[in-house]
Order: structure tokens, then C-alpha cells, then sequence
């Protein structure tokens, strides 16, 4: 087992060689792109959040603040986020599910760990000041992305793997295990559609580079929107998410963030069926 097919997430050992992680994207906000307010009552986050558990995903991935497109990064403070958060992270960890928290305030990693949650996901990268220093006092898996904007760059997949290295080494010099790393190359955050499609097709290539296990979240985003030849909401994506998500993980990816895990789930099953039959008769 290569040490970039582990990741370790608490108490929890996940080997990925050939294991795909199914991430449930659970917001708990009023204005996320896709689904704002929908889950917004303890109550509401909850069956959701059982729902995706029951349909196959491995993760639930708690987020209670938008990162829509054009989202105000200060329009929720500590207090809001800590209470829209933390509650649910309560519950699902007492029903025995993995939860992440997508968060980049070092007060609520410190204290969603101490909840219980096994990842925290910070689309920031751990830049904010004292967002290092909480996550190297958890044990949790970490998801770092990408999310400068890129203009121009004639070597888009060599500016994310800059950044992510630039990133990696900072958690390391934290104190961070390597082996608690995971990478996302920030699909629609701060890149052209093109430029998306254009990382997404060299997933094989970024995790490589990483040395460590890669995530992709491209469910429901502008860029599937834009490559579909009619108007769509967000969750008319879904379908052509699923597709995207399955070519990553074709190639590598190894942890999938998605808004309809059912589908995905379903997906995953008939593509790692048909995988495993293909090599029984290469063997043959």
C-alpha cells in the first residue's frame, strides 16, 4: 500500500487503493447556491444527514457558511457559524457517522473536534491566522483546496499543485501527520469552466503530484452548468456530476463530494462491478 492511498481521520483508517469515499454535502445555511435553507433546523440537518448516510455516503460534510459564487467572507460571524454547526455535528456524531466540517475559523476546528468530527475540509487552505496551530491540536483528516484565482496561467494543474505543496508543507512544519492530507484542487473556485474541465482531466496527473489522496467536488457547479447545452438549476446537475465525479475517480480521485449520494453510490457500485470483472478476464 503506497502511503498516498491512506488517510487517517481520528480513530479512522481509511485505505484507498481501491476504495472510493463518498463525501455528503450537508449545508446548514440560508443561502448556499444549491440547496440554502433547506436543512436549516437541527431537526431538518439531521434526517438529511441520515438520509445520505443511509444511501451510502461515508462522510457527511457539515458546512454553515455559503461559498456561493460572489459570497460575502464576512457575512457570518463566529457566534452564527458556531451555532449553526456545532448542534449538528453533536447529533450525527452520537448516531455514529463520520462527519467533516467544511470550515476555515480555527475556533470552530477546535471545537467541531472536540464534538467529535473526524475531517475538517477548509476551502482556505488553513491561511486564516491561528488555522494551522487548531488543526495540528486535532487528530483530524484535513482537506486542503485551492482557490486563487488564476488568470491567464499557461500551467493552470502546476499553479494548484504550487499552492497545495506551499500548503502541505506549512501543516507539516505544524506538526500535521502527512498521512492526515487530502488534496482538492478547488473546482470552480477562482477558474474559467475550461479551466476546470482542463484540471479535472488531469486528476491521474495531480495525484501524482500529491502523493496523497485527491477529492473532487464539482457536484452541481457553474462549470457542469455551462457545459450542458440548456438552462439548469443546480439540482438538475446532478446526472452529469455523477459523470464528472466518475471520470475522476477513474483516474484517481479518491474521496468524491457530492449533493446526491444516492445516485453516486449507485454509480460507484456498477462502475467498481464492472472494474472488477473486466480485470477477472484480463486474468483469464
Amino acid at each position: 500500500m503506497n502511503t498516498f492511498d491512506t488517510w487517517q481521520c481520528g480513530s479512522v483508517r481509511y485505505e484507498l487503493e481501491s476504495r472510493v469515499l463518498v463525501m455528503g454535502i450537508l449545508n446548514v445555511t440560508p443561502d448556499s447556491f444549491s440547496d440554502g435553507g433547506e436543512h436549516n433546523s437541527l431537526e431538518a440537518a439531521v434526517a438529511w444527514a441520515q438520509a445520505m448516510h443511509d444511501a451510502g455516503a461515508d462522510i457527511i460534510d457539515v458546512g454553515g457558511e455559503s461559498t456561493r459564487p460572489g459570497f460575502d467572507e464576512n457575512a457570518v460571524t463566529l457566534d452564527e457559524e458556531r451555532r449553526r454547526v456545532l448542534p449538528v455535528v453533536d447529533a450525527l456524531v452520537k448516531r455514529g457517522m463520520i462527519v467533516s466540517v467544511d470550515t476555515s475559523k480555527p475556533e470552530i476546528m477546535r471545537e467541531a473536534a472536540a464534538a467529535g468530527a473526524a475531517v475538517l475540509n477548509d476551502i482556505r487552505g488553513f491561511e486564516l491566522p491561528g488555522a494551522l496551530e487548531a488543526a495540528a491540536t486535532t487528530d483530524c483528516g484535513l482537506v486542503v483546496m485551492h482557490r486563487t484565482r488564476i488568470v491567464g496561467a499557461t500551467d493552470p494543474l502546476g499553479e494548484v499543485v504550487r499552492y497545495l505543496e506551499a500548503r502541505t508543507n506549512a501543516l507539516l512544519s505544524a506538526g500535521v501527520a502527512r498521512e492526515r492530507i487530502v488534496w482538492d484542487p478547488g473546482c470552480g473556485f477562482g477558474k474559467t469552466a475550461d479551466q476546470t474541465w482542463l484540471l479535472l482531466a488531469q486528476t491521474a496527473a495531480l495525484r501524482e503530484r500529491a502523493r496523497r489522496p485527491v477529492m473532487t467536488a464539482v457536484s452541481r457547479k457553474g462549470s457542469i452548468g455551462k457545459l450542458l447545452a440548456r438552462e439548469t438549476k443546480p439540482e438538475e446537475r446532478d446526472a452529469a456530476s455523477t459523470a464528472a465525479a466518475l471520470f475522476a475517480a477513474r483516474h484517481g480521485a479518491r474521496i468524491l463530494r457530492v449533493h446526491d449520494v444516492g445516485s453516486m453510490a449507485d454509480a460507484l457500485r456498477v462502475w467498481q462491478a464492472l472494474e472488477s470483472e473486466e480485470r477477472e478476464d484480463e486474468r483469464a
